[in-house]
């Protein structure tokens, strides 16, 4: 009997012996999918995240390039208007006085200040407001005929106006302020969420 149960104890022994092997090599799988799943899981959330990412600024910098194009145009346009001959004011107020222009400019503006942030419809409300300031003035000149009179008497044509150099200033800060926000958004969506 003594065979037997040493027969039996060390089948028993050598079915444990084998067993716990396989069990801690099925365990280390098991954990091993469990890392792989969830790192594929961090992955396809970053995806999802540059994708999500993508939509949102690329409506954006469609705004902002539509809009700082279009007061490149006008701005050009009022340049031309200027030189030449002849009465350059008159010219201005032309321009200034396009109705479509007008309400595309309207439009890229309200497009922008959809969009936002603060930064961004700042600079373009102080673009809109020199415009405004310019139409005023070439306006008040035009109605005053001081040029016309300054034309009879001899003199040179008017001066160009300085809300045309200081255009450019605001084009290039509102340009600036455009890329900041573009990639200040992208920074702060890919950063984790905070923590309390």
């Amino acid at each position: 009997m003594d065979e037997q149960w040493a027969a039996v104890v060390g089948v028993a022994t050598g079915g444990v012996l084998a067993g716990v092997p396989a069990l801690i090599t099925a365990w280390w799988s098991r954990q091993s999918q469990r890392e792989q799943t969830q790192s594929q899981q961090v992955l396809l959330a970053g995806q999802l995240q540059s994708a999500h990412l993508l939509q949102v600024m690329e409506p954006r910098r469609q705004v902002y390039g539509d809009f700082i194009a279009f007061v490149r145009r006008l701005r050009t346009k009022l340049y031309e208007a200027v030189d030449g001959p002849g009465d350059g004011y008159g010219r201005l107020l032309h321009v200034l006085d396009d109705e479509e222009l007008s309400e595309r400019l309207e439009q890229a503006h309200a497009q922008v200040a959809l969009e936002g942030p603060e930064t961004v419809v700042a600079a373009a409300e102080s673009i809109m407001e020199l415009l405004g300031a310019l139409y005023s003035r070439v306006f008040s000149i035009e109605e005053s005929g001081i040029l016309g009179e300054a034309a009879a008497a001899g003199e040179d044509g008017a001066p160009l106006p300085w809300e045309l150099a200081e255009l450019k200033q605001l084009l290039d800060h509102m340009t600036a302020t455009a890329r900041e926000a573009l990639a200040q958004h992208g920074a702060v969506a890919l950063l984790p969420p905070a923590s309390n």
